[in-house]
């Protein structure tokens, strides 16, 4: 039995290194999704083994867990990269789309996600035009941010909790705080307030809920703490 546990483990040591030279390559970001996706597969095979007696989940993870770690560090990093070039880009108007090119219904379901109703922020123009009344720099950012947290959750685990938690509060911090230094102008304050509320009343209690549901199974005070400390405009 025990040299059968050695060169299961050694066997397992091999796949693990085959898979994050694949899946975490070194100096480079892999794609939203793809990271976690594979992950995801490479658990549900090591949890089929387990029913089937042979336990390799907990080495699994623990194999895994330097790419995990790393990955969503750099996806971080990306995500907030990208959040400071749109916040310098900014020009605080409220964001058009067409009908026909389908990217309002996808903001839409991407919004369904977390029960947040986009209509209220919509106004047609009873053409092919529809305008959302928040600002292009917290629409990429929700795009972005949930592509982040649905790869996030594929590749959960306890090891990566706070990690995770550290990173989402930034991510969203700097996103609510660029609405604050947005210029006092009348004429954009319906867009700035829009998205404000938009940010501290729905997107943010979503993003908490859905990590205390399906992610950490467990409350994340330090999320909610942004709304407690971040006053409304």
């Amino acid at each position: 039995m025990p040299s059968y546990v050695s060169w299961v483990e050694s066997e397992l040591e091999w796949f693990a290194d085959m898979f994050s030279r694949q899946v975490f390559p070194q100096g480079s970001v892999v794609g939203h999704g793809v990271a976690g996706e594979c992950v995801a597969i490479a658990l549900k095979h090591a949890d089929q083994l387990s029913m089937n007696g042979l336990d390799i989940s907990f080495l699994m993870h623990r194999l895994l867990q330097p790419g995990i770690s790393e990955t969503l560090k750099r996806n971080h990093i990306q995500i907030m990269e990208a959040s400071q070039l749109r916040a310098k880009e900014e020009h605080w108007k409220k964001c058009e789309f067409n009908r026909q090119t389908g990217d309002i219904k996808k903001l839409d379901d991407l919004l369904k996600t977390y029960n947040v109703d986009l209509s209220k922020y919509c106004v047609s123009t009873g053409d092919d035009k529809i305008y959302v009344t928040l600002c292009h720099s917290v629409i990429s950012f929700v795009r972005s941010f949930h592509s982040y947290l649905l790869d996030a959750k594929k590749m959960y685990n306890t090891r990566v909790r706070k990690q995770l938690i550290d990173s989402i509060t930034s991510c969203l911090q700097f996103q609510a705080f660029q609405l604050k230094l947005a210029p006092p102008d009348e004429d954009i304050r319906t867009v700035v307030s829009s998205s404000d509320m938009f940010m501290n009343k729905e997107f943010i209690p979503a993003v908490i809920t859905f990590l205390e549901t399906q992610v950490t199974q467990q409350p994340v005070p330090q999320i909610r703490n942004i709304l407690d400390t971040n006053d409304i405009l």
